[in-house]
């Protein structure tokens, strides 16, 4: 991605904030404009303090200079907190856009890229593209202006020392060009090392308790630490570039100084320039280098902001694991809703998980799906939550096929607990209301009681009040998969899709979860996908994904409630294979 490339892509995201960045332009031009005439009037001043015998007019020039002063220095500073507010408000905005499409992608996709990359494609990688398209594009348009200024009244001043300062210009664009190229590069490296690092540290974090159980925090923090290794060497790489670079601009500037001060002592002994100009002229080309040397370091800081660029660009690029069509309806929730599978095949790439498979989950009935490791059940869930669409066949919902439908809409119908639990940061209550905002405190405490999370959140010290660190680490497995439960119970939508719901649950707690399943299937349609024999062993239908395909098996109803074993001995064999794999 070239620079042009990258600032046409992101610049439809900036150009509504193009009034704040034009005010604070504004500013600082005005502030440029006074500093250059600044140093004419100081040219007065220092020759009339040498020639001048009216003290009047010497006050009156001195003042003119001081003024000019102020007003530089004073619109500087609303320049700089205009253009701060809006950069700010610019990476705010891109952030939103960037986190909104992410969240539209497929959780696998979270997955493959890490958190930890993630989380830095969200930050510092989107203050460089602001850089980019916004206030580093105000910050070259500033010094070019500024710098036609002084080489403008250098000519006024002196047209054979201003000679010398032009010539300087197209050698140090040159030269930054070289060092762009390597500065690229050496970003590039930096970037995708500080990835790694936060990858790294993310996982170790997440896993200390199974790397502490393992003897493996050498492991762990080798890991980390390698990643290290690699962003030192990228950053050193990085730091020679723009250390190099700023050393052979600072040699540049002092030897055109040196020949500027000859060439206008010269210019004073042949009558052709004042004292006072000299200095003038001198001012005039101490703030000109400057404004070459940042056009220059912008060259540089552009290079390292297309490779942000990319990196977001990557993710914008990617397609969100389903999009609605666009005659997309929302049919209202039906309390009793019937989900259908019919002919459904899906895979990743070659690899097919589901071949014909067909499926009826009715209301009113617990639907146990089981199946080894790996066979595609947590993907079939995926599936009736629209995070994909099958490849072949259709999923109904009351008889609508569900690609016709918004995905909202879908979710509004169907909750699913994902295997993984998720806790976030907050108090208990928070987090089971995640799933209903609006849910008052008796709802989320019935939600609560059904998902048997009621008493060990009434023995937490605040009760439900208590406050969770992010990932509820101070709870135990069990006690985060019930509030998880409880949350998907609160949402009290018609069908329930719930992935191990009892996994990491004692014998106890299981068989009340397993009783609070049965209570929430009498009005609702309930699929739960299960290793656990007891969970089973209780649904009113047992269905194994087999090779690639569902196959029906009826649990006997004649079964007295609660016997679990006897559901089980008379289920088919490979039933029970498949549960305890």
């Amino acid at each position: 991605m070239t620079v042009r490339d990258a600032a046409r892509r992101f610049a439809p995201l900036v150009v509504h904030h193009r009034r704040r960045y034009a005010l604070a332009a504004i500013f600082l031009v005005v502030s440029a404009v006074a500093e250059i005439i600044g140093i004419f009037v100081l040219s007065d001043v220092l020759d009339m303090a040498l020639s001048s015998d009216s003290w009047q007019t010497f006050a009156a020039t001195a003042a003119a200079w001081l003024a000019l002063t102020l007003v530089g220095a004073v619109t500087d500073y609303f320049g700089q907190l205009r253009a701060i507010a809006a950069s700010e408000d610019v990476v705010r905005n891109l952030r939103n856009h960037l986190f909104a499409w992410v969240q539209r992608l497929h959780p696998r996709l979270h997955r493959s890229y890490g958190l930890g990359d993630l989380v830095n494609r969200h930050l510092s990688d989107l203050e460089a593209i602001e850089h980019l398209t916004g206030s580093g594009l105000m910050q070259l348009l500033i010094a070019t202006l500024s710098t036609v200024g002084l080489v403008t009244a250098a000519f006024i001043m002196s047209w054979q020392v201003a000679v010398v300062a032009v010539i300087a210009i197209p050698v140090m664009w040159l030269i930054s060009r070289s060092f762009a190229t390597a500065q690229t590069r050496a970003t590039r490296l930096e970037r995708a090392a500080n990835s790694n690092i936060g990858v790294a540290v993310h996982e170790g974090l997440a896993g200390h308790e199974t790397a502490v159980a393992y003897n493996q925090q050498s492991c762990e923090h080798a890991r980390v630490a390698g990643f290290g290794q690699d962003w030192l060497r990228a950053r050193i790489f990085q730091s020679r570039v723009e250390v190099g670079f700023g050393s052979v601009m600072s040699v540049g500037q002092v030897l055109l100084t040196l020949i500027i001060a000859v060439m206008g002592v010269w210019q004073i002994r042949q009558g052709h320039l004042s004292v006072g100009g000299l200095v003038a002229l001198t001012g005039y080309l101490g703030y000109l280098y400057p404004k070459m040397q940042e056009i220059a370091d912008l060259r540089l800081s552009v290079s390292s902001a297309v490779v942000s660029a990319e990196r977001v660009a990557e993710l914008l690029d990617l397609p969100p694991s389903d999009t609605d069509q666009a005659d997309a309806i929302s049919p209202s929730v039906s309390p009793h809703s019937t989900l259908s599978l019919r002919g459904v095949g899906y895979g990743y790439g070659p690899e097919s998980l589901l071949d014909n498979a067909s499926l009826d989950v009715r209301p009113g009935e617990l639907t146990a799906l089981v199946g080894p490791s790996g066979s595609g059940k947590s993907t079939l869930a995926g599936l009736l939550v629209r995070f994909d669409t099958p490849q072949r066949g259709s999923i109904l919902l009351d008889g609508t096929d569900i690609r016709t439908m918004t995905a909202a809409s879908v979710r509004e119908h169907v909750t699913l607990l994902p295997q993984q639990t998720t806790i976030k940061a907050g108090t208990v209550a928070d987090n089971i209301a995640y799933a209903q905002p609006g849910a008052t405190e008796s709802q989320v405490v019935a939600a609560a009681v059904a998902a048997d999370a009621d008493d060990f959140i009434r023995a937490l010290p605040l009760g439900y009040a208590t406050v969770l660190d992010e990932e509820g680490l101070a709870l135990s497995g069990g006690q985060r998969q019930r509030i998880a439960l409880a949350r998907a119970i609160l949402r009290d939508t018609p069908i329930l899709v719930l992935d191990e719901p009892t996994s990491g649950l004692d014998t106890a707690t299981a068989a009340r979860v397993v009783e609070a399943l049965r209570r929430l299937a009498v009005d609702r349609t309930v699929l739960v996908i299960t290793h656990d024999p007891r969970l089973a062993a209780a649904a009113d239908n047992v269905v194994e994904l087999r090779g690639r395909r569902l196959v029906h098996v009826r649990t006997p109803r004649h079964a007295a409630p609660g016997s679990m074993r006897m559901r089980l001995d008379v289920a088919p064999r490979h039933v029970v294979r498949s549960l305890t794999t």
